[in-house]
């Protein structure tokens, strides 16, 4: 294992295409550097707030030391939210070539814990629950990193102390039907940008939807924030 930093996240990027273009020699930038530098702006985007851990795996030396001008990382619709994971890099000039490299991708956040026992048909709130920093990578999808996501909802069956709080234990409503025109919020560091699009699944508060953009016709992933309202950022 080689190259590896614990990176605080700064701020929210978002990348709208579903490839990433870097103009760059190998001499210069070694192919794990720009691997790197790839899953980061794509973590950093879905997972504001969070800390990054990123260890790529050694390259062949033969491979790394190729001359590359123009590289390009497509990441699968399907990308794990984190834990292990395999890239496919392609090297479109001078010559064109493509190699497969492996990742660990560790994201560290503040996540909800019951701090007393919660009964069923319970509305929680804020002083029902606390935040403790965990390895997101290894939990399933449904955790809350945002207190107001939480508060004045049911919860679905009794709830011991000390249980990190998943979507499945509470009653959610939806907040997004199949269909529905929704508001598209799309944060590039200050930038801030809101468009019209189309619903293509329903969606509860917090969770990941497919949506039309209806001006450029693309589909893309989207996180349900309110009634009709998603931003591309959870």
């Amino acid at each position: 294992m080689s190259f590896f930093r614990i990176i605080p996240v700064i701020g929210t990027l978002f990348i709208l295409l579903s490839t990433y273009l870097f103009s760059t020699q190998c001499a210069a930038e070694s192919l794990q550097s720009i691997v790197e530098t790839r899953l980061y702006s794509h973590f950093t985007a879905k997972t504001p707030g969070s800390d990054i851990n990123i260890v790529v795996n050694d390259i062949n030396d033969q491979i790394n030391s190729k001359k590359c001008e123009k590289f390009t990382i497509p990441l699968p619709d399907k990308l794990p939210s984190g834990g292990r994971l395999s890239l496919r890099v392609n090297c479109n000039e001078p010559e064109k070539w493509m190699v497969y490299v492996s990742a660990r991708v560790d994201i560290f956040a503040l996540v909800a814990v019951v701090k007393r026992p919660i009964l069923k048909g319970s509305r929680l709130r804020a002083a029902d629950v606390y935040f403790t920093r965990q390895n997101t990578s290894s939990l399933n999808q449904g955790y809350f990193t945002k207190p107001e996501r939480l508060i004045n909802l049911t919860a679905r069956r009794s709830i011991p102390a000390g249980t990190l709080l998943t979507a499945n234990m509470l009653l959610i409503p939806e907040l997004i039907q199949r269909g529905d025109i929704v508001i598209i919020e799309i944060v590039i560091g200050s930038l801030s940008v809101r468009t019209q699009g189309t619903a293509l699944q329903s969606g509860k508060q917090g969770e990941q939807i497919k949506v039309l953009n209806n001006k450029s016709q693309r589909e893309i992933h989207a996180y349900v924030q309110s009634r009709g309202v998603v931003s591309v950022s959870p």
